[in-house]
């Protein structure tokens, strides 16, 4: 029995060294913070008020939930924990990254208090190590002070390894040590403006902001499993006031759990990391729409801990889909640097130049308006650099996977009328309709069929009803908008049918027998799914 006991254990040890991370300590090595407060402003630089940049930090408080001591080394010793900082604004309903590349805080010291996670179980290195039940707070001036701040560049953040040896504490800012990788501590801040190293922000991005800033913390310990990481990352509100000389800041709401993406409201949100070889990238996502027949997809990208970054975000498109309005958006706003997008083979693609990667603790923005209605699927995301794992990252999201209503061509007239779906036509759907959208006060025909055409009728005009089973729906009036309804409410247990849709408006001296100009063609796939 005692063999069996130990070989199951035996078991269930390995297999949980199987789903962690090269460097995993197990299970029982878990860090966690358990609040984040305190903003601060440390002053501004740069040109006059709105054209430089503020300064700040941030509290973070921690604690030890696991069984075994967390290292908590000097800074020139690689085994501590290193603190990431990030600012968001949302903007419209666009979720975007406002500080710099910060840098990270790398702790050097655990007071190992009481707190949060219980009594304190006192470790054996005292404070170079947090003891179970252990805590410990970073005040705002600790995480802010430049002698501990070092380029997020340095940190794999998967495995947390560092390496102190040429580092930027070891060289210096500029070189005073007495070698350019001696492993010494040779960095002197005396001269440091009260913005360089902290969480950096530009004015132009405060300016009317009341409401609406996140920031986040996210600390790293090397060798801590990714089954440990959920109580990593926080996030909370807070304001920054200028009052016409200098910046203050204010911490507001809650601190919780999750990347600052959590605080995107209806957007949603799913991580995938490269298997146990590299870390996650997080993607939110939200789908609004159809307005004009387009749906608006916005998606928010976050590099949580992947060290190898991203070289390119692809999403799966239908073939016949109509795409427009690509946009982009990274840390830098660089217009040299700019990602660069592209629809083709059934696919939309944004690829980054050699020097602008999607990098671990910076959050991109893509977005898009299609035609095509959203559906569960996939985006992928392509590895920058050269190391372990696979080449791209699969992550579940929302995609532009179903063309409920096929757009065939453009109309013709003066005006041209457009012929439109006010969503997709699922069964059942009481409100779905057709809109019609051209001159106000104006007589149309509204005309169907169940086959489609290419046929030309006029100078540019073209007719995509197939006449062998066309009929007609009836007659309209656009109101003094422009605007005709026609109602097409699809009920419970439908039969999917493919019909196609074009209207005739009346048109004094039109392109089509000098009276009437032509809608577009629209193919409505009645209880239908796919892309066609």
């Amino acid at each position: 029995m005692r063999t069996s006991l130990l070989l199951a254990t035996a078991a269930v040890f390995a297999s949980d060294l199987a789903m962690a991370q090269a460097n995993s300590r197990g299970t029982g090595y878990n860090g966690a913070l358990t609040n984040i407060s305190a903003a601060r402003s440390f002053g501004r630089r740069g040109a006059a008020y709105p054209g430089g940049e503020v300064g700040v930090a941030f509290q973070n408080d921690l604690c030890n939930p696991g069984t075994m001591n967390i290292e908590w080394r000097a800074p020139m010793q690689p085994d501590h924990p290193k603190f990431s900082f990030l600012v968001t604004k949302l903007v419209g309903d666009r979720m975007i990254q406002i500080s710099d590349w910060s840098y990270n805080k790398h702790a050097f010291l655990s007071l190992n208090d009481d707190g949060p996670c219980g009594t304190c179980q006192q470790p054996p290195a005292g404070g170079a190590q947090m003891g179970p039940r252990c805590s410990d707070v970073y005040a705002n001036s600790n995480n802010g002070d430049r002698r501990y701040l070092a380029p997020p560049s340095e940190l794999d953040p998967w495995l947390g390894t560092w390496n102190p040896v040429g580092s930027y504490f070891d060289v210096g800012d500029p070189q005073t040590g007495t070698g350019a990788a001696d492993g010494i501590r040779s960095l002197v801040t005396n001269g440091f403006d009260s913005v360089k190293n902290r969480v950096t922000i530009k004015e132009a991005d405060l300016v009317g902001v009341t409401s609406n800033l996140f920031f986040q913390i996210h600390v790293i310990h090397e060798g801590e499993p990714l089954v440990n990481r959920g109580n990593n990352t926080m996030s909370r509100p807070f304001g920054m006031n200028w009052s016409g000389a200098s910046w203050s800041a204010s911490t507001s709401g809650t601190a919780t759990h999750g990347t600052v993406l959590t605080r995107w409201t209806g957007a949603t949100l799913a991580d995938a990391a490269n298997g146990n070889d590299d870390g996650r990238f997080q993607v939110a996502v939200k789908v609004t729409g159809p307005t004009n027949g387009l749906y608006h997809y916005e998606y928010a990208v976050y590099n949580h801990d992947n060290n190898r970054g991203g070289a390119a975000f692809r999403l799966p498109v239908c073939p016949n889909a109509r795409v427009s309005n690509l946009g982009f958006r990274d840390i830098d706003q660089n217009p040299l640097n700019q990602w660069t997008a592209t629809v083709s083979g059934g696919e939309i693609a944004w690829s980054a130049p050699a020097n602008n990667p999607h990098n671990w603790n910076q959050l991109f923005n893509f977005w898009f308006d299609s035609d095509a209605a959203p559906v569960g699927g996939a985006a992928s995301i392509d590895q920058a650099r050269v190391g372990p794992g696979n080449l791209t990252i699969s992550v579940a999201t929302q995609t532009p996977g179903f063309v409920p209503n096929v757009w065939l061509g453009a109309g013709c007239g003066n005006p041209t009328a457009s012929l439109l779906a006010n969503g997709a036509p699922t069964s059942p759907n009481p409100a779905f309709a057709l809109i019609l959208n051209g001159a106000p006060n104006t007589g149309a025909f509204a005309f169907y069929s169940f086959g489609a055409a290419s046929i030309g009728v006029g100078p540019g005009c073209t007719q995509y009803l197939d006449a062998a089973t066309v009929g007609t729906h009836g007659f309209l009036v656009t109101n003094g908008l422009g605007v005709a309804t026609i109602p097409l409410a699809i009920p419970a247990g439908f039969s999917p049918i493919d019909i196609t849709w074009q209207a005739a408006t009346i048109e004094t001296g039109g392109p089509v027998g000098g009276q009437f100009g032509l809608s577009n063609g629209l193919t409505v796939r009645l209880a239908g799914s796919g892309c066609q």
